[in-house]
């Protein structure tokens, strides 16, 4: 464990020297909220929530949307130990590949559940959201939300050759997950077809169990199948990194 938290303490030591990455997935949706909220009042009217301001879609839709952004820091942090050539140092060091893992994914993994709380607190604060629901079933729905995005940035760390090709997988994958699984629209106002693809897509779970708590009023038991399913992708990422993960293959960084 002490290894682990040295690794978490080298990657926050980074991320204070160049905040950028983090603040840009901070302030983005931030303002996107403002300005989609009314946008959204008409799409709640037609599923059936008159009383709703729209604030409801935006913050979930940007919370599930850019988490899956939160990526990139653990990408770029597996690939700069290879462009600064630090990774041997790792592998000759007593660090087992679990330790690694996680040294590398619990950072990420804390600042996807503070970025999931700061977007509910400011629409909270800022766009008027309120939440009919249970607290700690959204804490749920954020917890097992951050354990898939972390397994998926390993997985691309594992099967990545360079820290190029993860940007772009990363950037395809999220945008076609935001897309299909109703971040921005809501599946029940798309296709039939599209709605049965949503269910394939983790940002799908992710926003119905926000909006389940939110608009619906749902407790814990309410947000379980939500987070099962997320946990359910998580498993698989884990997976598919643990199969292609090798601490001997080296990698490059941008070049």
């Amino acid at each position: 464990m002490t290894r682990v938290l040295s690794l978490l303490r080298h990657d926050a030591t980074w991320l204070r020297r160049e905040p950028a990455p983090l603040v840009t997935v901070l302030l983005t949706p931030c303002l996107l909220m403002l300005f989609i909220k009314p946008l959204y009042s008409g799409a709640l009217s037609q599923l059936g929530y008159g009383d709703a301001d729209g604030a409801q879609l935006a913050v979930p839709g940007m919370t599930g949307m850019f988490s899956f952004f939160m990526t990139g820091l653990v990408t770029e942090s597996y690939f700069r130990e290879h462009g600064l050539h630090t990774w041997q140092r790792l592998r000759l060091s007593p660090l087992r590949t679990w330790e690694l893992l996680v040294g590398k994914a619990a950072l990420c993994a804390a600042l996807v559940v503070g970025q999931c709380v700061f977007l509910f607190v400011l629409g909270w604060a800022v766009i008027g959201l309120r939440v009919h629901g249970s607290l700690l079933a959204l804490l749920v729905v954020m917890v097992a939300l951050a354990v898939c995005v972390v397994s998926f940035a390993l997985a691309l760390c594992a099967v990545s050759p360079t820290r190029r090709q993860a940007f772009a997988v990363e950037r395809m994958v999220t945008l076609s997950w935001t897309v299909f699984g109703g971040a921005l629209v809501p599946t029940e106002l798309m296709a039939d077809w599209i709605g049965w693809i949503a269910r394939f897509t983790p940002v799908y779970w992710a926003v119905g169990g926000f909006r389940k708590v939110v608009l619906d009023g749902a407790g814990v038991g309410g947000v379980l199948p939500n987070a099962g399913a997320l946990l359910g992708f998580a498993a698989a990422f884990t997976a598919l990194a643990l199969w292609r993960f090798t601490m001997d293959k080296d990698r490059r960084h941008w070049a």
